[in-house]
């Protein structure tokens, strides 16, 4: 799967569909407590985007440190790979559609940026089913390669949603195209967003902070991605960099 996952990323659509990573039933509980603290989230457009969700619990760990998400992310972005935002977006019904983009931190640079290596991989965890109807995400499949800034008629005339049921996930290169849809159904739509980086890309908004009863409870592989140490994880991979150096000479 993350052989497959990474050259679909890299060189083809720009994206590739996980199926069935946590159940339905997993699923459907996330969506209720994401519906629960919509008092915690910020308009965004007529979209509800409710920010650094980690303290919600377990069941987001879980989501955050799926060990097939972060094999493909540690192959992607490399075995230091950072955690950038883990974030829930609802759509309420009838919401306008939201603004054609990359992912950060691809739209803060200038059009050109290599696709290989990957700065950034986004996840959109499906908390119930995605449809046409209420609101699949758009993305415009190979647009990571396409070597320019988003452009809305170009995107319109290759754009298809992203379809899937509670539980699986797309995951993308941050230079995919893509945009929310409408949603035409009575009941919100709910997506869980998870952003990871390459090391040296430094969050818009860091995580955190952090309380000792939350590190005490994070497993070693949440604590890894939150680098709790930034100074020392850049000492260790510039100490990497000088040990492949010594060995190459």
């Amino acid at each position: 799967m993350t052989e497959e996952a990474y050259d679909e990323l890299l060189r083809g659509d720009g994206y590739h569909m996980l199926r069935g990573l946590i159940s339905p039933e997993e699923a459907a509980a996330v969506r209720e407590l994401t519906l629960s603290r919509l008092h915690e989230g910020a308009d965004q457009n007529g979209q509800i985007a409710i920010r650094d969700i980690l303290h919600w619990g377990l069941a987001i760990h879980n989501m955050v440190t799926h060990p097939k998400l972060l094999a493909l992310a540690h192959k992607l972005l490399g075995p230091d790979a950072a955690l950038a935002a883990v974030s829930a977006r609802v759509l309420p019904p009838n919401c306008p559609p939201g603004g054609l983009h990359v992912d950060y931190p691809y739209w803060a640079m200038n059009p050109g940026m290599p696709v290989e290596p990957a700065l950034m991989m986004q996840v959109i965890w499906m908390m119930e089913p995605f449809t046409p109807h209420n609101g699949g995400t758009w993305v415009a499949p190979g647009s990571q390669l396409w070597d320019s800034s988003p452009n809305l008629e170009r995107f319109e005339a290759n754009a298809i949603q992203a379809t899937g049921e509670p539980g699986d996930a797309v995951v993308s290169h941050g230079l995919l195209w893509h945009r929310t849809a409408i949603n035409h159904a009575e009941e919100p739509r709910v997506a869980i967003l998870i952003n990871y980086t390459q090391l040296a890309v430094r969050p818009m908004t860091p995580l955190g902070p952090f309380d000792e009863a939350f590190l005490s409870e994070a497993s070693e592989e949440l604590r890894s991605l939150l680098v709790l140490d930034y100074a020392k994880a850049l000492r260790d991979r510039v100490g990497s960099h000088i040990k492949r150096n010594e060995a190459a000479d």
